[in-house]
């Protein structure tokens, strides 16, 4: 096992980490608020905006797609029109569908006229065949119905790109989205082709220090009772609650949990609740890559959506101290990444950008190795809805990479 630093989120550990932000303090007229933006993002990619409550621009702005999709979206979206779901046609529908993910590893039905999460989630199944129980995730998802959960996430916050439970000693192979509610131009989500991410990342420095490191994720839940039920939802500066993130309601059942996910366990004070001791820590050290079955290759299978960068936008947690908040993350060994590999980082993620625009109905399967995903920020007027229902695919052990097989 490689060196097991100290992970209190609050240590000098993570000081090395914390980074300056760049740019001056938002403030005057609101011409110069929109010109400074601008120099940070070089123009939001469709579907999203820059959220609009932070003080100073954040380190790093994601544009989760460069030009065109890596990946053309109608190459593997079904037009659901002519099938009329619920008809005998059903089965052709879902020879076409896992026909699809085993040509690309992602599979889009559009069109399909549905509206109920429970008909949705039936569609998924197609593809994604067994399920795994949500323990030890890091949002705090709540059931839709049973087995479609929330996005568990704000909706003015971006969510990096990111390989869906990278952070623990389990993961899963594939997983859906149906789109329940939908908002056009609103909310879209984004697919990174992680092949050519993978392809790109491994001829830089910063890949080859990710294979022979590997990396360390250190998470920090709050206790439900010192927060008094609160989240983020309520204002709140917390990410996730243990006894949400695993399903749990004393400490003694979280850290049994979290030991059968892989992950070491301590805990300790809140940093921003000090009267509370039941602070739970949890570290693990891990491959940066996974190898991936279904194409025979290694596969990048971690990004800063795990770094302390995460909650740059995260309404609640963002003014909190970088070394203070709930996720940091470093190399395997212990060292700190630099600002300028971060930024690298997510750039190649968004040159395997490829936009998925939502309706009503739409239902997208695919493999959590061969894409990341993630979205940018957005804002919803009182009359519209967005609400992504989450299709959890089957649990696996992660093995890492295989030597021969780059």
């Amino acid at each position: 096992s490689s060196l097991f630093l100290p992970f209190f989120c609050c240590t000098s550990v993570f000081d090395q980490c914390e980074v300056m932000a760049l740019g001056s303090k938002m403030a005057g007229c609101i011409g110069k608020v929109r010109g400074i933006r601008g120099m940070f993002t070089g123009g939001m990619p469709p579907g999203g905006r820059l959220p609009g409550f932070w003080l100073s621009a954040p380190n790093i702005v994601p544009v989760f797609r460069k030009g065109g999709d890596k990946v053309p979206v109608d190459a593997f979206s079904i037009d659901c029109r002519p099938y009329k779901p619920g008809t005998w046609t059903e089965a052709e529908i879902f020879d076409r569908m896992r026909s699809t993910y085993n040509d690309f590893g992602v599979v889009r039905l559009t069109n399909t006229g549905l509206t109920e999460a429970k008909e949705m989630h039936r569609y998924a199944r197609a593809v994604v065949k067994k399920q795994m129980k949500y323990e030890g995730g890091a949002n705090p998802r709540e059931g839709i119905i049973e087995n479609v959960f929330e996005v568990g996430a704000p909706n003015d916050a971006w969510l990096h790109y990111h390989h869906e439970m990278a952070y623990n000693q389990h993961s899963m192979k594939n997983l859906a989205f149906c789109s329940i509610k939908a908002t056009p131009g609103k909310g879209d989500t984004y697919l990174s082709e992680n092949i050519s991410v993978t392809d790109s990342l491994m001829k830089t420095d910063l890949g080859r220090k990710l294979r022979d490191k590997g990396v360390c994720y250190i998470r920090c839940l709050t206790d439900r009772e010192a927060y008094e039920g609160k989240g983020w939802l309520q204002g709140a500066s917390v990410y996730n609650h243990w006894q949400l993130s695993f399903g749990v309601e004393t400490p003694q059942e979280a850290e049994a949990v979290a030991r059968d996910c892989g992950l070491d366990v301590e805990w300790c004070e809140d940093p921003l609740k000090p009267d509370s001791k039941r602070y739970m820590k949890t570290k693990l050290t891990i491959s940066a890559f996974e190898y991936c079955p279904s194409v025979g290759r290694n596969v990048l299978y971690s990004s800063i959506a795990d770094h302390n960068m995460w909650f740059d936008t995260w309404k609640g947690v963002h003014d909190v101290p970088p070394a203070k908040r709930p996720l940091q993350m470093t190399f395997g060994d212990g060292t700190p990444f630099t600002l300028e590999e971060l930024q690298q980082w997510v750039s190649l993620y968004d040159e395997g950008g490829i936009r998925v625009q939502w309706q009503t109905g739409d239902i997208v399967a695919f493999c959590n190795y061969r894409y990341a995903h993630g979205r940018p920020a957005f804002t919803l007027h009182k009359w519209e809805e967005r609400q992504i229902g989450v299709v959890l695919g089957e649990k696996f052990q992660r093995q890492g990479t295989i030597e021969q097989k780059w």
